[in-house]
């Protein structure tokens, strides 16, 4: 049985969500909140399987959020289900580490399979096409592109460390620098931004 805990604002997806799940026979949810603080409590020192986190929290940030938990020894797969899924998203989410990201307009098959897939030790994330990832990295400082490589590659934060001679902390800091100018805006995806031949200076 897989554990299955759920971060989001709005009360009506997780109402709904922790019906769906718990209609499942290999799938329970085990603690539903609106805030990290209110899951903390939720959970009371038990570790899910898989945490469904909304990207766009009204009181807190998604992805850094995910980053937080993924820096920890033995975290849970997590599932980013956002209205904000696209290129921009994906890559920001890799960034931080996350093992899926699902589009709300998707059937719930899809997220329940993302579930699943995301627990196996799967990830789920359409790629990312070759001038949106060129955007992407066009707004990165030179000295995070290595971090960002490895963050890609799914390396914890004291192997970073370790390749690069750097902190921890500094790790830390340069993952959330990273995360924060991938992070998509409401309206404008990465591939409108910055267009790949105006930041190489190609045709």
């Amino acid at each position: 049985m897989l554990r299955v805990a759920i971060l989001d604002d709005h009360p009506a997806v997780l109402a709904g969500l922790r019906r769906l799940i718990d209609a499942e026979a290999d799938l329970t949810v085990v603690a539903v909140a609106a805030s990290p603080p209110d899951l903390a409590r939720e959970l009371n020192g038990l570790r899910p399987d898989v945490l469904i986190l909304d990207y766009d929290l009204s009181a807190d940030d998604g992805l850094a959020h995910c980053r937080r938990i993924k820096s920890r020894p033995d975290p849970p797969a997590v599932v980013i289900y956002s209205a904000y899924a696209g290129p921009a998203l994906t890559l920001a989410a890799r960034a931080a580490q996350a093992d899926a990201v699902v589009d709300k307009a998707e059937p719930v098959q899809s997220l329940l399979a993302a579930v699943r897939s995301a627990a196996s030790g799967e990830i789920v994330m359409d790629a990312v096409p070759r001038d949106a990832f060129e955007a992407a990295v066009s707004r990165l400082e030179d000295d995070d592109l290595p971090v960002f490589a490895m963050l890609l590659d799914r390396e914890p934060y004291g192997s970073i460390a370790g390749a690069l001679r750097i902190d921890p902390a500094e790790v830390s800091w340069r993952a959330q620098r990273i995360v924060g100018r991938l992070r998509p805006r409401r309206g404008v995806d990465l591939d409108e931004v910055v267009p790949a031949r105006e930041a190489y200076g190609t045709s």
